[in-house]
């Protein structure tokens, strides 16, 4: 199930007073986040993620380094994690970096899409630098074929009938979009894990964080997660740039008709019961 640690109970895992001044508790589905200074504590609340977490972290430095050539800031770490920790005490010291949130509302300026453009084109370089290549998995051909099989073994006996057929349509589309692909594909690339600061000029993509699904494949599901959290006219702007036909921006709209059974997969492996509910809910009417 969902912990239930407080901020209090992290910040004396950090050594700092409780109610430290300033210190705010961001939850995730995998990780509880302590922002403290120029600090993001990352703490994960499951051992599947405490066990991955020395492996991220090694990404994160190897996409910090000087020659990664990613087109904005990355939550580097500021020390190794201590995995002898146990839950609730082990985490991973990050870079904290400044930003918020940007609204659908505030996207439609031509200096966000070239912002998230110039990020596109920078991962996909970034999929064929060698330390890159040794740090994250390749999605391989059979991605959406196993994630299929997940979801029927998982959630289909959670579903209505009508709910079942519903899923069933959508994996089978998606087991026809190929994976693979040359790029770095950052796996969630929307939402609270693109930070924005308003400048003179326009809005600049001051970072972007959570790199927990990070793979070599496809930059279809990246682009699926900005037309989530952007709409629809910037993706495909954005994808007109890619000169591959509108491939990318196809298989990317069936890639988001799944985004809903990808929440609810490892919420129900996990315990979630929040996300799983909330994920299902298309499924359980």
């Amino acid at each position: 199930m969902r912990n239930d640690r407080t901020l209090d109970s992290y910040l004396s895992a950090l050594g700092l007073d409780a109610g430290a001044d300033a210190a705010r508790l961001r939850r995730g589905q995998f990780h509880d986040v302590v922002l403290h200074g120029d600090a993001a504590y990352r703490f994960p609340w499951d051992e599947e993620s405490r066990r991955a977490l020395p492996g991220r972290a090694a990404l994160l430095s190897v996409l910090g380094g000087t020659d990664s050539r990613l087109a904005t800031a990355i939550p580097v770490p500021l020390a190794e994690p201590d995995m002898s920790q146990p839950l609730g005490r082990c985490h991973v010291a990050l870079r904290r970096l400044p930003g918020r949130q940007l609204h659908r509302g505030e996207a439609g300026s031509p200096d966000v899409l070239a912002e998230l453009a110039a990020v596109l084109d920078s991962l996909g370089e970034l999929g064929s630098h060698p330390a890159v290549i040794a740090a994250v998995p390749d999605a391989g051909p059979h991605h959406w074929e196993r994630f299929a099989a997940e979801v029927e073994r998982v959630l289909f006996p959670l579903m209505t009938d009508s709910g079942r057929n519903l899923a069933a349509a959508e994996l089978a589309a998606v087991k026809a979009v190929d994976p693979t692909g040359g790029a770095l594909v950052h796996g969630d690339l929307g939402g609270t894990n693109l930070l924005w600061t308003a400048t003179p000029s326009g809005f600049r993509l001051t970072g972007v964080i959570d790199w927990d699904e990070a793979h070599i494949g496809s930059q279809a599901g990246d682009l699926a997660s900005l037309a989530a959290t952007f709409g629809w006219p910037l993706a495909e702007a954005i994808g007109r740039q890619r000169h591959d036909g509108g491939r990318l921006v196809a298989d990317a709209r069936v890639i988001e008709t799944t985004f809903a059974l990808q929440q609810a997969l490892p919420a129900a492996l996990n315990g979630d019961a929040e996300s799983l509910a909330d994920g299902l809910t298309r499924y359980t009417r």
